[in-house]
């Protein structure tokens, strides 16, 4: 289980993110919190936690100081941050630090638990790199483990998102629309889609898109399989809409998996 410290002088709001998330949902447990920087620190230093979330204006101590401070003892640690500032300046230092993510007060739960499923695939990620398995069926790319996360919970799921991922997953050849599913489940597009996001942590087009991206980059990797088959196969009438998406999502273009032997993670095997 990941370690999480809430460090926040608003007792109220560390009550409230302690107690409205599903921690267990994302492999996460409370360790403890702290209600002002210098404590925080402390806590930090005494319970060696994967993930921070920390407020910006605290006394003693500001957020972005505690992280300063913590980047030159603990490189491994993500945190995210909660603030009522959105200035460029804060933002601006966040990003220099790495942090994770920066939710602006008051923080959803929904944006609280779409961080941690960053956060929590990030540390799967490294894990997974110093264990040096070499697993074929490992995850082993940002995609392949956001993925795995998601269907890895479905136990947890209520029936109507279950049965969403699962048609997905069996109908990656069709033009997947949350219409369409909606009508299949005879549940409004609201309401499913505002379970979906809060159950899994993404939206319903972004997984269809993801999914089916897994599935293209699986389908290039046969040589038969032209790059304008494989966008057809997947329900892409436009193939340049296909090349749009699947560079987007891993940074080449199809073809280079033809022409550069790319097999995962935008490597290249040699």
């Amino acid at each position: 289980m990941h370690q999480v410290v809430i460090i926040d002088d608003n007792r109220i709001a560390v009550e409230a993110i302690a107690k409205a998330t599903d921690w267990d949902r994302y492999g996460c447990q409370v360790a403890g919190c702290a209600y002002d920087g210098i404590a925080g620190l402390r806590l930090i230093r005494e319970k060696h936690p994967d993930i921070v979330i920390i407020d910006i204006q605290m006394p003693g101590l500001n957020g972005l100081d505690v992280i300063r401070r913590l980047k030159e003892e603990q490189e491994n640690i993500q945190f995210i941050i909660i603030s009522g500032y959105g200035e460029f300046e804060y933002a601006q230092k966040a990003i220099r630090y790495g942090v994770r993510a920066y939710l602006l007060k008051p923080v959803m739960t929904e944006e609280l638990e779409e961080a941690l499923l960053h956060v929590a695939a990030a540390l799967n990620k490294r894990k997974e790199e110093q264990a040096q398995d070499g697993g074929e069926d490992e995850p082993s790319d940002p995609l392949e483990i956001e993925l795995s996360a998601i269907r890895g919970r479905k136990e947890a799921y209520s029936p109507m998102v279950a049965g969403a991922l699962e048609y997905v997953d069996q109908n990656l050849g069709k033009n997947l629309t949350q219409a369409d599913i909606c009508r299949r489940l005879l549940v409004s597009t609201g309401h499913f889609s505002k379970c979906f996001k809060r159950e899994t942590g993404v939206g319903f087009a972004a997984y269809v898109t993801m999914a089916k991206m897994e599935k293209a980059r699986i389908l290039l990797r046969d040589p038969k399989n032209r790059v304008n088959e494989v966008a057809r196969m997947l329900g892409y009438g436009d193939y340049a809409y296909f090349f749009q998406v699947f560079k987007k999502q891993f940074g080449y273009a199809p073809s280079e998996i033809k022409t550069s032997g790319r097999k995962k993670g935008g490597e290249e095997n040699d």
